[in-house]
């Protein structure tokens, strides 16, 4: 039961994160080889996107007590194409540093996701509510253990956060100001090749916390053993099922992508 929980955990807080942010990455190429690779849309996208990017590494460097050296939220005409950076160092002999290289890594999907909700909740609350319903439900069936039924749900979360979104659509103003913005955010979540490189220094480090975590609370505090489970699979539910709104938000992005693939080859171009 104990190693079985433990597979689980690595799969949700490690694996599903990769996983859904390889996926988004997927999409999103696929959006600007649909817009023709266009610079300029890159650059009208990243203005509001690059900066959460950024801002997501900046704010776990802090939390992790990472020293940010140089930060740069947007920029334009960088040779390399590079529109925003955070530099920093750290401490390699401090554990809690090492632990932050994974989170500094994965911010962009993770925090990215975060402002996504609020966003929607701020703007959209009747479709944010209906999708919190799902995503609990989607948390309730995480918090049952480990089954192959749980990739159907996520694919149910996935498709209730598309629905919650498209079906708001009639509400005004509030759903183009979340449309557009929410379409630059989740463009701009993908994870850079040293955005991975750097987080895959921690997974060691993170995989035996994990096991040592299930392996004393498991054996040796079982009474509490189940407390603790509910939070790591009630934490897990609600990121992955976050992750998986992302994607549909991605979905967006994609739209936009085919309409003007669509408008292009009626014009001829």
């Amino acid at each position: 039961m104990v190693w079985t929980n433990i597979l689980l955990q690595i799969l949700v807080f490690i694996v599903g994160v990769y996983l859904i942010g390889y996926v988004i990455s997927l999409v999103n190429r696929f959006f600007y080889r649909l817009v023709g690779n266009s610079r300029g849309v890159c650059y009208a996208t990243g203005v509001i996107g690059t900066p959460i990017h950024e801002l997501g590494h900046a704010v776990m460097c802090l939390v992790f007590f990472h020293k940010i050296v140089d930060i740069k939220l947007f920029q334009i005409g960088d040779e390399d194409g590079t529109l925003g950076y955070v530099s920093h160092t750290y401490n390699r002999k401090n554990i809690w540093c090492i632990i932050g290289n994974y989170f500094i890594g994965v911010a962009p999907i993770v925090c990215g996701t975060a402002v996504l909700f609020l966003l929607m909740n701020l703007l959209l609350p009747t479709a944010f509510s209906e999708f919190t319903s799902s995503l609990t439900a989607f948390t309730d069936s995480v918090t049952g253990g480990f089954s192959w039924g749980l990739f159907g749900d996520m694919i149910g979360v996935f498709w209730d956060g598309a629905v919650s979104i498209f079906s708001a659509i009639t509400v005004g103003w509030q759903w183009w100001v979340f449309f557009i913005v929410a379409m630059c955010i989740s463009i701009h979540q993908n994870l850079s090749g040293a955005d991975i490189k750097n987080s895959l220094t921690a997974l060691p480090l993170i995989i035996v916390i994990i096991v040592l975590l299930n392996v004393i609370f498991g054996y040796v505090f079982d009474s509490v053993y189940g407390g603790f489970l509910e939070g790591m699979n009630v934490g897990g539910g609600y990121l992955i099922g976050g992750l998986m709104f992302s994607l549909a938000c991605s979905l967006l992005s994609l739209t936009v992508g085919l309409i003007v693939r669509l408008i292009r080859k009626l014009l001829g171009k």
